[in-house]
């Protein structure tokens, strides 16, 4: 009996390294997929939202650092370099937002924007 107890401490000693592994997995295709769309959402929003006819210049080089490292980002991402990434979503994150704080767009819109850089952020903070 007692060899069977030992036998059964062992067997879930062995087996649980594995399922925290996989959990984590999971959890890492979780964020991933959660990226890929906060991603996706803000350069739709950015895209309908943001002319660039109404950008003055420094606005107008602000937004297109912005999409240049969200794409950027995504694609490290979708490489799996997301140590690559971090720094394109950290500037992505600050030029999104300045866009938001300072380009000639409705208050909605600007709202909009916002609700996409708090999902941006929560992405980076979550992502360890």
């Amino acid at each position: 009996m007692r060899y069977l107890s030992i036998l059964a401490i062992a067997a879930i000693a062995f087996l649980a390294p594995g399922a925290k592994a996989q959990e984590r997995e999971e959890r890492g295709g979780d964020m991933h997929e959660r990226a890929r769309m906060a991603v996706e959402r803000t350069d739709d929003d950015l895209q309908r939202f943001v002319h660039r006819d109404n950008l003055n210049e420094r606005h107008r080089e602000r937004f297109e650092a912005a999409m240049k490292d969200l794409h950027e980002f995504r694609d490290a991402m979708a490489k799996g370099h997301w140590d690559d990434g971090r720094q394109r979503l950290d500037r992505a994150i600050e030029n999104i937002q300045f866009v938001a704080d300072n380009a000639r767009i409705g208050d909605h819109e600007r709202e909009t924007l916002r609700e996409d850089l708090r999902s941006l952020r929560d992405i980076r903070e979550g992502w360890r």
